[in-house]
């Protein structure tokens, strides 16, 4: 039965459909799954579209907190500068005036002496004229100038003052360290462990060691640059939780073990020696510092860190200052950055060679409205902090004076509950975190 004018006309012979509005239904069913399929994939857009202006906006802001922040730096330089340069034109002034002094007055009595033997040399003259009696009496009462050396005397050595300025390669240099640095972070890669990573340590360029909360064990990751992957290379089984432990040249390992109060040497292939004991105290944080001797976390009633000689001797600091300390770690300039814990409240304390506390940082900054609790920490070749922030998802860059500087790092690079921390030899920084039984760590390329 024809169903179109041209099948009337007989042009047409006929459809597969008889029903035309069931057919246009089942064709705009079609077309909007196609829609709604674009539809997604429009939100898709959308939301990465979303993501990169957020990340285009968030570059402003850092561009222009990086420009005050230098502008200002200029601002104190330029202070600093006039200070300095009054100072060396008033310092030149003052010390070559006291010469000038000086040698004025010891011209003055040369030209005292000169005119004495002038006036002799006149009488002298005038001798010539005078009788024998006179001549003789003359001769008689020689010196008459005693007091005055046949050569005058020495005058006073002339001080320099000549200025040469810096050359220009190393006042850059000058300059540089002056003004500070401007900290560029790229992620490199990120591969999943097995569990959540407590602790990270470099043995090598690209590999680490890491532990993982409540677990007997330790276990050795290679990073493939080529694959940018994490490669398992070695599991070690421990007959203990391993609180912190440090890798050391060699291929040994050094861990605390709080529940047995002691520190155990570990080998590969070997069963674990016990090195130190520490009993009754519990040993947590453990680092070398700058003369290799091994500082360790100590607490019981109180906290301490202990500086171990060798196996047997050490000495005791900051018995006065720390409560409960977790981690420890050497800057340069000597100071012991220590993280420690008091109830609800976690301090960075930055105790001096000596005992003596230098400053305190307890979490201003961008993280003061929230719950800071850092967990590791290390410090770079410029002697800036970096901390493991636990509570807020970052990680944090202080000064050496325990000044708030940056988050280098934080959850929208997908940090995540990060625990351990370390630099290796590259100026990666490692960090080793996890969250609901899942471990990660992301390799970043720090400083070089």
């Amino acid at each position: 039965m024809p169903v179109c004018r041209e099948c009337l006309t007989g042009f047409h012979n006929g459809h597969t459909c008889s029903n035309m509005n069931q057919a246009k239904a089942e064709k705009m069913h079609q077309v909007n799954r196609y829609k709604r399929d674009l539809s997604e994939n429009v939100c898709s857009y959308q939301s990465s579209e979303d993501q990169g202006s957020k990340q285009l906006e968030n570059y402003k802001s850092e561009i222009n907190a990086v420009k005050m922040m230098i502008n200002g730096q200029r601002e104190r330089l330029k202070a600093m500068v006039d200070s300095q340069c009054d100072g060396m034109i008033n310092s030149v002034e003052t010390t070559l005036e006291t010469h000038m002094d000086q040698l004025t007055g010891e011209l003055s009595g040369i030209a005292d002496c000169k005119r004495k033997i002038q006036e002799e040399i006149l009488r002298c003259e005038s001798l010539s004229g005078k009788g024998i009696l006179e001549i003789k009496e003359f001769l008689e009462t020689l010196p008459h100038l005693k007091d005055i050396s046949d050569w005058p005397p020495a005058l006073s050595r002339p001080v320099p003052s000549k200025f040469f300025p810096t050359e220009t390669s190393s006042s850059e240099g000058a300059l540089k360290q002056m003004i500070g640095n401007v900290v560029l972070v790229r992620i490199h890669n990120s591969f999943s462990c097995k569990l959540p990573v407590s602790n990270i340590q470099a043995s090598s360029a690209d590999e680490v060691w890491v532990s993982f909360p409540d677990e007997k064990l330790l276990m050795k990751y290679h990073y493939n640059k080529d694959k940018k992957t994490g490669e398992e290379r070695e599991t070690l089984k421990l007959d203990f939780k391993p609180e912190c432990f440090l890798a050391r040249k060699g291929d040994y390992l050094l861990a605390s073990d709080r529940f047995n109060h002691c520190i155990w040497k570990i080998e590969s292939k070997k069963k674990p020696q016990l090195f130190i004991k520490t009993s009754p105290n519990n040993p947590k944080g453990l680092c070398w510092n700058n003369r290799q001797e091994l500082v360790a976390c100590v607490s019981g009633l109180t906290g301490s860190l202990r500086i171990y000689k060798n196996e047997k001797s050490y000495k005791e600091i900051g018995n006065h200052l720390l409560n409960a300390p977790s981690r420890v770690a050497q800057n340069g300039d000597e100071n012991y950055i220590v993280l420690d814990d008091h109830l609800q409240s976690h301090d960075v304390v930055a105790i001096d060679p000596k005992g003596h506390c230098k400053w305190k940082y307890n979490g201003s900054g961008d993280s003061k409205f929230n719950t800071f609790f850092p967990k590791s920490v290390c410090c770079d070749s410029l002697m800036n902090i970096i901390l493991s922030d636990f509570g807020n998802n970052s990680i944090v860059l202080l000064d050496k004076n325990g000044k708030f500087l940056m988050n280098l790092l934080c959850s929208m690079y997908g940090i995540q509950s990060p625990q351990g921390i370390c630099l290796d030899s590259e100026g990666k920084l490692w960090v080793g975190q996890g969250k609901d039984g899942l471990g990660e760590c992301h390799i970043v390329q720090y400083v070089k």
